[in-house]
């Protein structure tokens, strides 16, 4: 009987012993097929290796384990998110303006308190996006050789919704436009979007100009609330006037002004078009720059610059003229290293002019015959690129030494002075006056360089701005028959900072005795 209870207890032991290893053995294979799988595919969005535009960026990724607790999702090695597991596919958003490779990873922690990584993705940001049609401007050029994260066409569908002969754009990132449609459009234009997946909706192409969307104010408060009706998911950017939101008193202001609190908090981004009619030299490339500083100063917004070149249809920028090239190839550098920097700045899409206009052809980034990259296209290929991309680089001069800081681009901003008038120890000057400056400042000196050694005598003065076209004012207790130089120069308050503008070219008069 002993010997029957030991044998019987030895078979059970032994049942027992690979029941377990039978249970484990299976948990542990399915674990092994299950994870391995799920740590090489996990993350379906962004891709390795992929350029995409800045901005609200998705990490997507599959669900697809069993016994999760929760997931943790880790951008460039910092948790973004912990959320629970729900359907098949899930996604965290996360927001970055910065122009550098990325890295996406996430962590599943399992109801058995083991977890499971997925493998790291790289990723690139760049705000470098393209502007272009189906009727000549996108028929040839590949955006991979001009290394852009994202396009737009003025229409709500892409090149593959619309089966573009084109499949270069395919992959690339799409963002809609509602160009200038009716309200009965409006819902249909959104619903396409929301469908697609689209994060983003431009708004009402030029409403401003005639031959463009050409909406009055009024109206356009009413096609952006019906947008805001149908927007769903998607983040909607601003009706982009033909100049800057800050020159432009006529459309812009009293649209701003008519919206409701509501309406202005449904405009995720400002968008920008504005193009330079004039070059004197690198300062105008910074005083542009400064102009994308103002409006974000007053409107504290993301800006997308949506069109942008150097041409007016009066002023010529030939490609056959090297001085003219040579113009908008500096204003280019200056203006995309700034535009690279300002962390508030999300997107921006150069405007082609085809390369053979003999009025802008200068601006020409790519034929639209062919697509071959001009000289521009070439230096706007080459900047914006994070580093460690895989970028398609050409052998051409793309850098620039000028400082493109808020305070550079400030300095760059000139005033005007009047010549001054001598009388009896006294010099009486006026100057011009230039937009949303909040002080001024006036150097009065024997010196023309303004030396401040007590003999030369010199004296500023600092006062606020007023609502004049034209300021004037008197230094006195002036030396007699003494020659005296006179300076101006503006002061802006920009997010609660003072930035000094450029110094008056210096003007002189002659105190009189009497």
């Amino acid at each position: 009987m002993k010997m029957f209870k030991k044998i019987t207890s030895m078979a059970l032991a032994v049942v027992m012993m690979f029941s377990c290893i039978t249970v484990i053995s299976s948990n542990v294979v399915k674990a092994d097929v299950n994870t391995e799988e799920w740590q090489n595919t996990a993350i379906i969005s962004p891709t390795q290796g992929k350029l995409i535009g800045a901005g609200y960026i998705d990490v997507k990724w599959n669900n697809n384990l069993d016994n999760v607790k929760q997931y943790k999702v880790y951008v460039d090695g910092v948790l973004k998110k912990t959320v629970e597991p729900s359907g098949e596919t899930m996604v965290c958003e996360f927001y970055t303006t910065a122009v550098k490779s990325h890295t996406a990873q996430v962590v599943a922690e399992l109801n058995n308190q083991t977890t499971l990584k997925s493998n790291v993705t790289t990723f690139y940001v760049t705000k470098k996006g393209v502007c272009v049609n189906e009727n000549d401007m996108g028929t040839a050029v590949d955006p991979m050789d001009m290394n852009i994260g994202w396009y737009y066409n003025w229409g709500y569908q892409s090149f593959k919704d619309r089966g573009f002969k084109n499949k270069k754009f395919y992959e690339t990132e799409f963002v809609p436009m509602t160009w200038g449609d009716s309200a009965v459009d409006i819902p249909t234009r959104c619903a396409h979007a929301n469908r697609k997946g689209y994060k983003y909706l431009l708004s009402y192409n030029e409403p401003d100009l005639q031959g463009e969307a050409n909406k009055q104010p009024s109206t356009m408060i009413l096609r952006w609330r019906e947008t805001i009706t149908n927007k769903g998911n998607l983040r909607l950017g601003s009706p982009a006037t033909e100049t800057f939101q800050i020159n432009s008193d006529k459309w812009w202001t009293p649209f701003w002004n008519g919206m409701s609190t509501d309406d202005k908090n449904n405009m995720t981004f400002i968008a920008v078009h504005a193009y330079q009619h004039y070059y004197n030299n690198a300062d105008t490339a910074l005083q542009y720059l400064h102009a994308i500083d103002e409006i974000y100063a007053k409107y504290h917004k993301p800006i997308w610059i949506t069109e942008f070149a150097v041409a007016d249809l009066r002023n010529t920028f030939s490609p056959n003229n090297s001085k003219h090239l040579a113009q908008v190839q500096e204003f280019m550098k200056i203006v995309l290293k700034g535009l690279n920097e300002r962390n508030y700045v999300e997107r921006y899409a150069w405007f082609n002019f085809n390369p053979t206009d003999s009025k802008t052809g200068a601006s020409g980034i790519f034929n639209y015959d062919t697509g071959k990259l001009t000289t521009l296209g070439q230096i706007y290929a080459n900047i914006g690129n994070p580093a460690g991309y895989k970028a398609k680089t050409y052998g051409v001069s793309y850098t620039t030494t000028k400082s493109t800081s808020i305070a550079s681009c400030a300095a760059s901003v000139p005033t005007t002075t009047y010549s001054p008038i001598g009388k009896k120890k006294s010099i009486r000057y006026s100057f011009r006056t230039i937009k949303r400056a909040t002080q001024y400042q006036v150097q009065c000196s024997l010196s023309k360089k303004f030396n401040k050694k007590k003999k030369y005598r010199t004296k500023t003065k600092t006062f606020k701005a007023k609502n004049k076209s034209v300021m004037s004012g008197t230094f006195t207790k002036l030396k007699a028959k003494k020659r005296y130089y006179v300076r101006v120069r503006a002061i802006k308050t920009l997010n609660g900072k003072k930035y000094y503008c450029k110094w008056s070219s210096p003007k002189s008069a002659k105190t009189k005795k009497k």
